[in-house]
């Protein structure tokens, strides 16, 4: 037998669709007001942390540039650059080589080993200025020099031999002079004209 719906029975009456659809209105207010909130609180922080991270890399470059030519590698000098054996090869982003130039050396100021009077000195990608010259291969590399012209005088931290320190392509215009050690520029700072 079949009860009948009456006073007395139990039964649920659903709200009604207007009420679900206000508290799922106010949901997802409440949502889009805290992942609006997160987005601000992230752009501020990430604004202050990268300003503060500029400045820093600023101070942090330019002490660079002055230090680094005195820790980096195992022989620091001063040299007059003697001569540009021609022109150095285009940087056109394809193709990334070290060029070999001869110096004069007028100080030696940090030396594992003897240095000679005269140094072959390979610098990698020649026609970038010495603060653009790093990249992913060659991360380590440095200094102030904005391009080498014959007669300037460099501040030169170096390594040697440079083929335990460079694995790419190598412009040499000396390679007939027998005898003759190349260093790898690690950092090259400007240090005056020759006159």
């Amino acid at each position: 037998m079949e009860e009948a719906d009456g006073p007395d029975s139990e039964s649920t009456t659903p709200d009604p669709p207007s009420s679900h659809a206000a508290a799922r209105i106010i949901l997802l207010g409440v949502i889009l007001v805290g992942v609006a909130a997160i987005g601000v609180a992230t752009a501020v922080r990430n604004s202050a942390t990268t300003t503060a991270s500029a400045d820093s890399r600023d101070k942090d470059q330019k002490a660079a540039v002055a230090g680094e030519v005195g820790t980096a590698g195992r022989f620091e000098v001063t040299a007059k650059l003697v001569e540009l054996p021609g022109e150095f090869l285009p940087n056109d982003g394809l193709y990334n080589y070290a060029f070999v130039l001869k110096y004069e050396v007028l100080e030696v100021h940090r030396s594992e080993g003897d240095v000679a009077s005269t140094l072959y000195v390979a610098h990698y990608n020649p026609r970038k200025t010495r603060t653009k010259v790093a990249d992913e291969f060659y991360s380590d590399l440095g200094g102030n020099l904005e391009r080498f012209r014959a007669g300037d005088v460099h501040r030169l931290a170096l390594e040697q031999p440079w083929d335990q320190h460079y694995i790419g392509p190598l412009v040499d215009r000396y390679h007939k002079l027998a005898d003759k050690r190349i260093y790898w520029a690690i950092w090259s700072n400007s240090a005056g004209t020759g006159g």
